[in-house]
């Protein structure tokens, strides 16, 4: 089967690889559709989405629906008689009308090794877990989220180093390959799929400001994990002397301390904070106050001239 007519949906910079490699490709899409325009920044100014941006550039035709199920939409598309639609983090749920539309099918490209982390933040789950390993995965869209039949899917390593915000941007990076992959194949041999094991599912709900939290009570490795799983954006939340502080890079460290965790015990000349944890110490390696910019914990120690004996407390 000839995949002619594409519509993509998407919304944000994660899916912006994704549409510039079929641009580039035979599967340029004849339809971009897009979150609309929403206030963001500290003077809320309408921002148009990435898509948006990458797509009139590209001058591909646009829509920007408040209610992708509208019928006003639903009869758009269907007059564009599409042969697949892709959905990359669009961000609203598809009813079961507009999944009919396709003559193929409507397919989805998700961050995670399924049937793990369904949902809306797989990649921050798979960091806050510690797992050493996840992908993607291309599936048929169904009723239930992220349930449907897997039709391709791409393993990758974690490195120990290794970010949401630079996990993000390696999944993007794949995933746009692994979409035209998938078309690649779909082409060649009809839709092949297989059908996820439901027993084997795990859910990554919604990333909330009480989830930025730190615990100073849990393990080295399990806050060296959240902190991880929420840099650089939008960053592991703690309070010193009475506010607001995000911790965006750690160390764990061999030593362990008898102090109550979150006690700062150690200014390590050039290198940053030491603080304690449930277990071993952590150093505090990159760190942001509020309203500054991103810098190394020894340099905001110089500014603020900390003492060994000071003390974190949990975001909030």
């Amino acid at each position: 089967m000839k995949l002619n007519n594409i519509v993509f949906m998407g919304t944000p910079d994660f899916a912006v690889p994704t549409l510039l490699k079929l641009i580039e490709s035979r599967y340029k899409p004849v339809l971009c559709i897009t979150q609309p325009d929403r206030p963001k920044g500290r003077n809320r100014r309408l921002t148009p989405t990435p898509i948006k941006i990458t797509a009139k550039k590209e001058r591909i035709p646009l829509l920007e629906p408040e209610n992708i199920n509208s019928r006003k939409v639903i009869a758009k598309i269907k007059e564009i008689e599409p042969d697949i639609i892709i959905n990359v983090a669009y961000g609203e749920f598809l009813c079961k009308e507009l999944l009919a539309i396709p003559k193929l099918c409507c397919i989805n490209l998700h961050p995670s090794l399924l049937p793990k982390y369904r949902g809306p933040a797989p990649i921050n789950y798979a960091l806050f877990n510690g797992e050493k390993e996840t992908g993607n995965t291309i599936f048929r869209i169904t009723k239930k989220m992220d349930a449907g039949p897997i039709i391709f899917q791409h393993k990758i390593k974690i490195d120990e180093e290794d970010h949401f915000t630079q996990l993000q941007e390696k999944l993007a990076k794949f995933g746009a390959e692994d979409v035209f992959k998938a078309l690649t194949a779909i082409e060649k041999n009809g839709l092949i799929e297989h059908k996820q094991d439901h027993s084997k599912a795990s859910y990554s709900s919604k990333i909330t400001k009480e989830k930025t939290f730190l615990d100073w009570k849990k393990s080295a490795a399990e806050i060296r994990d959240h902190v991880r799983g929420l840099a650089m954006k939008p960053g592991a939340v703690a309070r010193f002397r009475d506010k607001t502080i995000k911790i965006l890079r750690v160390s764990i460290l061999p030593e362990r301390s008898k102090e109550k965790p979150g006690k700062i015990v150690q200014i390590k000349k050039n290198l940053g904070i030491v603080v304690t944890t449930e277990d071993r110490n952590i150093l505090l390696r990159k760190v942001q106050s509020a309203g500054k910019k991103i810098m190394d914990s020894y340099a905001f120690n110089l500014g603020a001239r900390i003492e060994p004996g000071e003390k974190f407390d949990n975001g909030g």
